[in-house]
């Protein structure tokens, strides 16, 4: 009797567990989901308000600015952040290493920009625009050195901070960035918006979460966050591959003004899926890990997080096929038409990329990120070989049906791994 009540105490304790747990997930991901969906509100009013006040030409330059930046970016990303959100040991004294790796990787990133500007803006066309490189060489910097212990913000899941930390850096970005764009009239104004915002969120990770960094590095401390960092880390290069390769061939073979309209639909095609998707990984990666021996209730919050991620996609597909045109004219002038066949096509892709964000974060969670590498290197190794032909042939909409191609062969491999890993 006593070996059977004791069963049923561990089974009870077990089962208020999970339910805390799935409480404490859905508690973040309504943060999470208020953070990136007042962002989106705001990050489309500005893209609304910007793009009547300046030309697809513009929005290519910047695109073409912040495509290499985030390029070098994923490159040379240890992800070492990352690393301390699954492990269990105190932070605290890895926090300057990780200060220190990130700027002096920033340091590096800016002056590649200064160095080879003149080389990329002949590569995406740009003319006298290439000096857009040296614009943004602050950007990298102000991303490195925000407070090192905002990792603690997915460690103890506090993800009302970041309601006030995205809200704050879309006020400031519009905000800022309209009296730049009616100052200058042109991609400078795109420029100071993004390096505005950055600003102030470095202002506020400070604020709330108080570091005052050393620039010291400890090989010991690194080497244990690259362990698992230098996986993910790989795994996001793939990913960066496989979502940005098709911009780099846009703006290569059909110039800026292309590439400033397919930036356009790409961002209106993922974006209500990719912010729900973004909201719910971040509070699924944390979660996962401490799921990790409860087989049952990982996958009931993985069908019940990609059973929304595929509603909501669908039902904005739906709504773009019905009504695309006139929503791209009324919201963005007939200088924009051309955006609406490659922006239906992206609306398929949103779906089928959030559905592969959710398996990522699950992979991640269990400290399985080199399993996930092996769906995004076939992903952008397929996206590799389709996506000249397709762009060449078919232009934006060639290049969107490329993406889509991809992760319809990515997505059997991810369901296997994740079958796989207990």
């Amino acid at each position: 009797m006593n070996a059977a009540d004791a069963s049923d105490g561990h089974r009870e304790a077990a089962h208020k567990l999970r339910e805390a747990l799935l409480k404490t997930f859905f508690t973040g991901l309504s943060w999470t989901a208020a953070a990136r969906g007042l962002t989106s509100v705001g990050t489309a009013a500005r893209y609304i308000l910007f793009v009547r006040l300046l030309k697809p030409f513009d929005f290519g330059v910047i695109a073409s600015a912040t495509l290499v930046c985030t390029a070098l970016s994923a490159v040379s990303d240890p992800r070492m952040g990352q690393a301390l959100i699954q492990q269990e040991d105190r932070i605290d004294p890895y926090l300057d290493t990780l200060f220190t790796t990130y700027l002096v990787r920033s340091l590096i990133i800016g002056l590649m920009l200064v160095v080879f500007a003149r080389p990329l803006g002949n590569f995406f066309h740009l003319g006298e625009a290439y000096t857009v490189f040296w614009a943004i060489v602050p950007l990298p910097i102000l991303q490195s050195i925000q407070s090192p212990r905002l990792v603690s913000l997915y460690r103890r899941l506090d993800f009302h901070f970041v309601t006030i930390m995205n809200v704050s850096e879309v006020a400031a970005s519009l905000i800022f960035g309209l009296m730049a764009v009616l100052y200058w009239r042109d991609w400078r104004g795109l420029v100071f918006s993004l390096l505005a915002g950055a600003v102030v969120r470095d202002i506020l990770t400070y604020w709330l979460f108080p570091h005052w960094p050393r620039l010291s590095f400890s090989m010991a401390h690194a080497k244990t966050m690259l362990s698992f960092g230098l996986w993910f880390s790989f795994g996001m290069l793939c990913e960066f591959i496989a979502k940005q390769l098709d911009n780099l061939t846009v703006g290569h073979l059909l110039g800026p003004g292309a590439l400033g309209n397919y930036q356009m639909a790409f961002r209106a095609g993922e974006m209500p899926v990719a912010e729900f998707t973004m909201s719910a990984s971040l509070v699924t990666f944390p979660m996962v890990a401490r799921l990790r021996k409860d087989r049952r209730a990982r996958v009931r919050l993985y069908w019940s997080v990609v059973g929304v991620v595929a509603a909501v996609g669908l039902a904005y597909a739906a709504f773009i096929f019905a009504f695309g045109n006139q929503v791209v004219l009324r919201l963005f002038g007939p200088a924009w038409i051309h955006a609406v066949n490659p922006l239906k096509v992206l609306c398929i892709y949103g779906i089928l990329q959030g559905i592969l964000v959710v398996g990522r974060s699950f992979l991640n969670g269990l400290g399985k990120p080199e399993r996930y590498v092996i769906a995004a290197a076939t992903r952008a190794a397929v996206l590799a070989i389709a996506i000249y032909p397709l762009t060449a042939w078919h232009g934006p909409v060639g290049a969107a049906a490329a993406g889509v191609i991809s992760i319809l062969v990515a997505l059997p491999i991810m369901a296997y791994l994740l079958q796989q890993t207990d």
